[in-house]
Order: structure tokens, then sequence, then C-alpha cells
């Protein structure tokens, strides 16, 4: 079952009053197909076709419904007599009242994208001044949308997290919310903990990679000049150095007699790159 289909099925599990229901059916009568005198739309959830009928029967609005199969799928469809009854718009002050509405309009045209494959919420009204329309009640409500066209058919979308859930728990769909958030923030700790993977692998790669440098320094010196060239402090540094290239600078200086900080090791070990530079230097010029 889609994310979309998990929205609508908890938005039809609501209780309404019969003014909710008013509200309820309006906003489904609005969203749907205009056809000749009446209006319809099609579903591939049944339960949303019986909520949606079910509302048109509780204020006494004739209706009908019917199923039919298209590429392999069941689709219901609820048609009603009067596409008039949608207008005029009802009075959506408040946002509870409001909320139903919005519930109404969203079970028939409503489409949510699975928050793990990414954000966004869509309003498929076709017509672009029922579009305008609805933004313009959305933005009076403290929320946003914006308007765009495909294939010729004007709607609504959202695309930011936050927003969508918003929008969602104002028409009721309060679990579902919350997983679009939970969703977030297990991407937001999964990226985290990647750039932090990442960043360690780096900084390993560096170290790995100045510890090679030290020790390739260290056995040029014991090659070409032996080991007795290093003074006692160098060589107890370069001894450890070349037995784990691992070894942090801090566990090196631990390892020391006396023992020495991390920048004592640091200096130690620059002190034998430079004599590893000035013998490549000479014996270069020697050749």
């Amino acid at each position: 079952m889609s994310f979309a289909a998990d929205v609508k099925n908890e938005l039809c599990k609501a209780e309404h009053s019969r003014k909710q229901l008013e509200l309820l059916s309006k906003g489904a009568a609005y969203a749907m197909t205009e056809d000749g005198e009446g209006c319809f739309f099609n579903t591939e959830n049944k339960r949303v076709a019986d909520s949606i009928a079910d509302a048109f029967d509780s204020v006494g609005k004739e209706y009908s419904t019917g199923e039919s199969t298209f590429r392999g799928r069941t689709l219901y469809t609820v048609t009603l007599a009067d596409k008039s009854y949608a207008y005029p718009m009802p009075d959506c002050s408040g946002d509870d009242a409001f909320g139903v509405y919005l519930r109404g309009i969203f079970l028939v045209c409503g489409l949510v994208a699975n928050p793990e494959k990414g954000y966004q919420l869509e309003l498929f009204l076709h017509d672009e001044s029922k579009c305008r329309t609805l933004l313009s009640m959305i933005e009076e409500h403290g929320m946003g949308a914006k308007l765009s066209s495909r294939r010729g058919s004007s709607f609504l979308y959202i695309k930011e997290s936050e927003k969508i859930s918003d929008m969602l728990t104002y028409m009721g769909a309060m679990m579902q919310a919350m997983e679009i958030m939970n969703v977030k923030i297990y991407k937001e700790v999964r990226n985290n903990v990647n750039r932090s993977v990442n960043c360690e692998a780096a900084n390993l790669d560096k170290t790995i990679a100045a510890a090679q440098k030290q020790a390739d320094d260290i056995n040029y010196i014991f090659e070409k000049r032996g080991e007795g060239y290093l003074p006692d402090e160098l060589l107890q540094v370069a001894k450890i150095r070349l037995t784990a290239l691992e070894l942090s600078l801090s566990d090196i200086g631990k390892m020391l007699e006396p023992p020495i900080s991390r920048s004592g090791v640091n200096h130690r070990l620059r002190k034998i790159s430079l004599i590893a530079d000035t013998l490549r230097g000479e014996d270069n010029r020697g050749e």
C-alpha cells in the first residue's frame, strides 16, 4: 500500500458531525471533474469512494457509484448529479472547518509522495481558477503552496517536508504527518553519520599518507647513513614510527622514555623529514 493510500485511509477514519459532512462533501465536489451538469472522480481506494459517497448521502445529495477495470486495476467512480453543489464556497473561517473542507479536496484529488523517496504533496484540481481560489484560502490559514501545470492540467504542490506535515496534520492525518517527520529525522541522522564517516575516512587517509612519508624518510636515512646518523631523541621516534604506521602522534609520544606530547613528536618527525630532504639534496648533487 502506498503512503498516499495510508494518508487517505487515516482521513477516512475521522468521524464527522452534520456540519462537517457538509464541508467534507463540498470540498469533494469542488475537487471533482466537471462533466455536463454533474461531476465525478475515480479512485482505486474503495474506502475513499465509500467515504465520499456516504458524505453525499448524509447531506441528501443525488449521486451514483460505479466500478470498472482499467489496465488490470479496479477503479471506483463516484458521480454527483449536480456540480453546482460545490458553490457557493462554504464558510471556512475557522481552522477546523477549513481542515475538514481540505480533507474532502485531498481525498478526491490529492497525492503525496512516500517520504522515503522525496517530499511532494499535490492537489490536482485541473482548473487554474479553482487552484488560485484554493491557494488563497490555504494562504489565509497560514499555510503555503505553489501553482503549476502538467500536460495542460493545473495543480497546487508543496515540496517542503515541514509544510507537508503541517497540512496533513491540518486535515487530520496526524499519524502520517508524524511519519514524515520521523523519516526526515532518520535521514538527517543518517546523513550526519555518513558525513562523519566520510570525514573520518578522509582524515585517516591523510594520516596514513603522512605516516608513510615519515617512514620513507626514516628508511632513506637508515639506508644512506645508518641508524647512528640520528641523535637518540630522533632515533626513538623513528624506530617506533617504523613499527606501526597506524599509530597516532599521541600514541608515539606515550611510548617514548620519557613520554612527550603530540606536538613534541610532530616536531621531531619534522626534523627527521628535514634531515632526509637534506640528504636527498646532497646525494642528487653528488650524482
